[in-house]
């Protein structure tokens, strides 16, 4: 039975190898002609709808409050290489880019939703068979189904994102490259929570389902990146600590990678026990044990598992927080540092642990989600968080800031990764100028349910590092217009010497500038420059890509 598994697990291997091959053929010179089956746009729409209406039909039952903001916007842009080919055969186009979203944000006494909904159409003059539509949905809700116990989360997460980070990464939809995908991932997560009559012990219940679907995008992509299911039930209960304090734990991860059933899949059911000591009023330490046993397709472990754990708040603006863990893999970790004042944020994240595709589809971008580092910065000015979450929205819209900066490219696996992460980032907001920033580094290795990394032939290029960093800055140079300016780094290198891509490496750049002024209360207009490029190198070392793009808009928020 293991012996045919593997087998099966070695041909999609072999498959992905070549897709992936197939993918790069550009950088060798050949010039690469895409499938010529083109899923139809109502495909990749149906899941699409199905899930925004899951998030958006239901809040509103029990919400009271809703401020939904529609907007539309069109602009037209030169590119030099509308097809962002290498050896010197770019070409030179104009398109036309037509958008429209809706800002949501809903909240009431037992519900609430918030985020954007937005669909772009790109329109070629010469390169027809670019013509595109970009969906794109970042929305989550929530619902007190019954009063103070039973509740209900959402997650809907849809954008154009790429299928290899050895490959191209342009920084506009402009210009089209085999490498792009629509991504998609939603994720229902009902819970009960409460305490013990007439106790202060605790308790949680949480059962997470996570679906992620990926659908062609354009004429160009070659994704072939399979339906995925996540399924993750967390239990706990608790006493705080007084100063003694103690906690129970229970999580069990189901990962099915594939719809077609070929991988496999993986179960990971961890128990713990964590004792907790108040040493003093800012700093909590903790003592942590319990059992894990994993089955993975080709085999499967159990181990005892040992750590311990620290929480430091040194004022009600600064905490340091983590822990460290003996797991069937070594050594699991996880730190995080946040400080905030009145205008900034800044955060440090460290971790290292088991990651799966669709985990990793709803927490990347890892980098500065600027909203959320927003968020934070205005907390001591404005304490109602529905009162922030528009006040952080204008912000953003005034400012000319991204809504996330940098970050890897979430590769699909069908096994489970030890990823290494470190994620650090700030925004500043200054009366004139804004500032956000941030950089990452990840190692991933798929691994076998014994923490042993798995063979080459089951490996299929996902053991890599990526590097990379973001910055964007805004100044207003009067009360109706603004220069904005961002940059994006990103460094990908093969962590094999032998396999698909032995010592491969790719480099992508971004930067740009722009110019944005108020024509009236609702309505401004944009112009900006900017320049993208891939070079390749190692074993992808051949002639790099780059494009020069200059664009000119006018936006109405209605």
């Amino acid at each position: 039975m293991a012996m045919g598994t593997a087998m099966v697990m070695a041909m999609e291997a072999d498959r992905a190898g070549r897709r992936q091959r197939r993918l790069l053929r550009p950088l060798r010179g050949i010039r690469f002609r895409p499938p010529a089956a083109v899923t139809p746009a109502r495909c990749a729409w149906r899941p699409f709808i199905a899930g925004i209406g899951c998030v958006a039909l239901a809040a509103p039952a029990l919400a009271e409050n809703w401020r939904i903001t529609p907007s539309a916007s069109i602009s037209e842009t030169y590119t030099t290489d509308a097809n962002y080919t290498v050896g010197g055969n770019s070409t030179g186009d104009f398109i036309t880019t037509v958008s429209g979203a809706l800002q949501i944000n809903g909240a009431g006494a037992r519900a609430r939703l918030n985020g954007s909904v937005s669909a772009t159409g790109l329109f070629y003059a010469k390169e027809t068979q670019n013509n595109s539509f970009a969906p794109s949905a970042i929305l989550s809700g929530n619902i007190e189904a019954i009063e103070k116990f039973f509740f209900v989360d959402a997650q809907v997460n849809v954008s154009q994102t790429f299928f290899s980070p050895f490959g191209p990464q342009p920084g506009n939809l402009v210009n089209a490259t085999a490498n792009r995908y629509t991504s998609q991932t939603y994720s229902i997560s009902p819970y009960i929570q409460g305490r013990l009559g007439g106790t202060n012990i605790s308790y949680l219940v949480r059962d997470d389902n996570i679906w992620t679907l990926a659908s062609q995008y354009g004429n160009t992509s070659v994704s072939d990146i399979p339906n995925t299911y996540l399924n993750q039930l967390d239990a706990t209960m608790s006493s705080p600590a007084a100063p003694w304090g103690w906690k129970l734990e229970y999580a069990g991860t189901r990962y099915s990678p594939s719809d077609r059933d070929t991988f496999g899949k993986y179960t990971i059911q961890v128990g713990r026990a964590i004792a907790i000591y108040q040493y003093d009023p800012q700093i909590q330490i903790s003592a942590r044990g319990g059992y894990e046993k994993d089955e993975f397709p080709l085999t499967g472990s159990q181990d005892v598992i040992y750590g311990a754990g620290l929480q430091w708040f040194p004022s009600d603006r600064t905490q340091v927080s983590g822990y460290w863990e003996h797991r069937f893999f070594g050594s699991s970790y996880s730190a995080q540092i946040g400080h905030r004042l009145p205008r900034t944020a800044l955060s440090l994240t460290f971790s290292r642990g088991i990651n799966t595709y669709p985990q990793n589809a709803l927490t990347i971008p890892a980098g500065v989600n600027v909203p959320t580092f927003v968020d934070a910065a205005l907390t001591t000015r404005i304490p109602d968080p529905a009162e922030r979450a528009l006040a952080v929205q204008q912000l953003i819209a005034q400012a000319g800031l991204p809504a996330s900066l940098a970050s890897p490219v979430n590769i699909f696996s069908g096994n489970v990764l030890l990823q290494t992460t470190l994620t650090a980032g700030a925004v500043l907001l200054g009366q004139r100028n804004s500032l956000a920033f941030n950089v990452y580094y990840t190692k991933s290795n798929a691994i076998a349910g014994t923490g042993s990394v798995l063979p080459p032939i089951l490996q299929f290029s996902q053991n890599n590092t990526q590097k990379g960093a973001g910055v964007a800055f805004s100044h207003k140079l009067s009360g109706m217009t603004n220069f904005t300016a961002s940059a994006t780094y990103s460094r990908t290198t093969s962590n094999d010497s032998i396999g698909n891509f032995p010592a491969a490496e790719s480099n992508n750049y971004f930067a740009g500038a722009g110019l944005t002024t108020q024509l009236g209360p609702k309505t401004s207009a944009s112009f900006g420059v900017n320049y993208t490029k891939f070079s390749p190198t190692g074993e992808l070392d051949v002639t790099t890509t780059n494009s020069f793009n200059v664009v000119a808009g006018v936006n109405h928020t209605f």
